[in-house]
């Protein structure tokens, strides 16, 4: 046996100095007279990590795993090479193995969250990183990165829980720092998120990754020169080698490209950026990662293709587009794409006439003391009605938010079943459940003395049957819009939503989704007969003011003038959180009616399937 020592004060002396090399020779010497040594392995497996030598370092961290197989630092270290190394599904295999031997090995648990969120299997991610959460509970890391996945799956009101305490994370390094910025943005806290973002650049004017995001607040709060400013700083995408940062310097450059006047110039820019983000998928080990960016390149070069008015090219884009999102989908959560599954699967859920009859009458708030309601299948107009709503002074409005289905699931509570278990409402849970609604609605949009609330969500249409048990008197604003220009609309937008990925992911579904959300709605508005107006889009344009008196008459607003001036209000606001943000900001206009009978074509198959409802609302096909 060698009696060689291992020379461990000076290899860490090279590797502390920036001088992995220097270490790696010293630990080689070691292995040539110790080769099945722990120790040195293990040191000679951080001198190939430290130059990023993953492939060779493999080695080292494997041969620890059949020396001392139950050691689950030994194959959690062999993952992190691996997945380094491009290996993801023998990554995979070794930090599970290290779960197994050390099921609370908090390292593991986030490495292994972070290699599914590398492939873009954000459940398991998210699982993942709960898990990690739930042994290290004042985490921040676990809680952004679990926050972010609960974000993309659909869950944000559990991602906004999590993230509750950033306040005191007074420290976070600038990765983590940028990533919590990232979402904070993403729930509408653009404020703070700015600050974030600026105090990065203060601390290092060439995080590029914060430029890059920079520039997409900007153009998302309409400030473009300040937009523009910030993608000069910015290299040209082919010239980066970190991911992200290519990725995000593309979304950024294709965000300003569309808001430009030159629909051919924004064009080619995203026709430029398709290519090279092609490019760099080959250069890739892993390609279901970046498939988000893929299919938000195709929504984008539709956009550009329509301003342009060629028609086949749109449509080949969103095929393209939509084809993408379903595989990550499919990564995801393909439950969503079984045979049997309905994206819209509330509205499945009806009160029938006999069991509403049976509703015992409980005390409730009178209309002023009732939220306004805005509702309506998405792209009916719902954001232009918040925003002249939210310019008067007495009404309040908020982001679009699912408090509605926290009501739902504090009703289980109860063990009761919703929708049909709402005539079992006592007025103790009656109240409870408004008096949670309010609490909630306070985070977001706290009101001043007299203020009302103004709740815009459009597919609420599909709560009817809460808001009525709960708020019987309160206001509902239906949009309406032609069903053929809705369906467009939805079709050529990029949801973050899964459930609205697969409703979109075709006129034919679309149509198929509008025409049961609004059976749903039709019948428990017949049975209801709750507070309503409908506000049709075309109406509202043809005589703006008559329907801002009408609107106004409606509320009891004895001066509906604000509501007139929403452009100029939507302006000052900065951050809207819909896609409408830049249509909003422009005064009253006809661009976007009849849309669709430039792509009239391709809606001959599904003008049958729409056939009821633009019989019903008056629409000509």
């Amino acid at each position: 046996m060698s009696t060689a020592a291992l020379p461990i004060n000076a290899i860490n002396d090279a590797l502390s100095r920036g001088r992995p090399q220097d270490a790696e020779r010293l630990t080689r010497d070691f292995l040539r007279q110790s080769p099945t040594d722990p120790d040195g392995l293990i040191l000679l497996g951080l001198c190939l990590r430290e130059q990023e030598r993953w492939t060779e370092a493999v080695g080292p961290f494997s041969q620890l795993t059949r020396l001392q197989p139950r050691s689950a630092l030994h194959w959690s270290n062999l993952g992190t090479a691996l997945r380094s190394a491009g290996q993801m599904r023998e990554a995979e295999d070794a930090y599970r193995r290290a779960i197994e031997l050390d099921p609370r090995y908090y390292t593991a648990l986030m490495d292994l969250g972070f290699l599914y969120l590398q492939r873009g299997i954000y459940p398991q991610a998210r699982d993942c990183f709960l898990d990690a959460h739930a042994l290290e509970p004042e985490s921040p890391d676990a809680r952004i990165y679990a926050a972010q996945m609960c974000f993309a799956l659909d869950d944000r009101n559990i991602a906004e829980r999590l993230i509750e305490p950033w306040r005191t994370w007074t420290d976070l390094p600038d990765d983590l720092a940028l990533e919590l910025a990232i979402l904070m943005t993403q729930f509408g806290d653009s404020n703070q998120g700015r600050l974030i973002f600026e105090r990065l650049l203060t601390d290092n004017p060439h995080n590029l990754r914060a430029i890059a995001h920079l520039a997409m607040m900007f153009e998302r709060i309409n400030q473009l020169d300040e937009a523009r400013a910030m993608l000069a700083r910015l290299p040209p995408p082919e010239a980066i080698a970190d991911p992200a940062l290519s990725q995000e310097t593309i979304t950024a450059r294709t965000m300003l490209a569309l808001r430009e006047k030159d629909p051919a110039q924004a064009r080619a820019v995203v026709e430029a950026m398709i290519a090279g983000q092609q490019r760099l998928r080959s250069r890739s080990d892993s390609r279901e990662a970046d498939l988000w960016l893929q299919d938000n390149l195709y929504f984008s070069l539709a956009k550009a293709c329509d301003k342009q008015g060629d028609v086949d090219a749109v449509m080949r884009a969103l095929e393209q587009a939509h084809a993408l999102q379903i595989d990550l989908v499919r990564t995801s959560l393909p439950q969503l794409l079984e045979p049997a599954a309905q994206p819209l699967h509330t509205a499945t859920k009806w009160i029938s006439a006999e069991a509403f009859a049976a509703w015992p009458e409980l005390p409730a708030p009178s209309m002023r003391e009732s939220p306004i309601f805005i509702v309506g299948f998405p792209r009916s107009g719902t954001t232009m009605l918040e925003q002249m709503l939210d310019a008067h002074p007495l009404l309040q409005a908020m982001d679009e938010r699912a408090f509605l289905q926290i009501l739902v699931e504090r009703m289980s509570r109860f063990g009761l079943v919703y929708p049909y278990d709402l005539g079992k409402l006592d007025a103790a849970q009656s109240e409870e459940l408004r008096q949670l609604y309010w609490s909630l609605t306070a985070k977001v949009a706290p009101r001043r003395e007299g203020q009302r609330l103004v709740d815009k969500n459009p597919l609420n249409m599909l709560r009817l049957p809460l808001i009525h048990r709960l708020f019987p008197q309160a206001p509902i604003i239906l949009a309406l819009r032609h069903p053929c220009d809705v369906i467009l609309s939805n079709y050529m937008q990029y949801f973050n939503s899964n459930m609205f990925a697969v409703l979109c992911s075709s006129l034919e579904r679309l149509a198929q989704g509008y025409i049961t959300a609004f059976d749903f709605w039709l019948h428990h508005a017949t049975l209801f007969k709750p507070n309503l107006i409908q506000s049709r889009y075309e109406d509202l344009l043809d005589d703006f003011p008559g329907n801002v008196k009408r609107i106004g008459d409606f509320l009891g607003l004895d001066d509906a003038a604000p509501l007139a001036r929403f452009d100029q209000h939507a302006r000052d606001k900065g951050f809207i959180s819909t896609p409408s943000y830049n249509q909003v900001i422009e005064p009253p206009n006809k661009k976007a009616v009849d849309r669709w009978r430039r792509y009239q074509r391709y809606f001959e198959p599904v003008l049958p399937i729409l056939q009821p409802m633009l019989q019903r609302f008056g629409y000509d096909s």
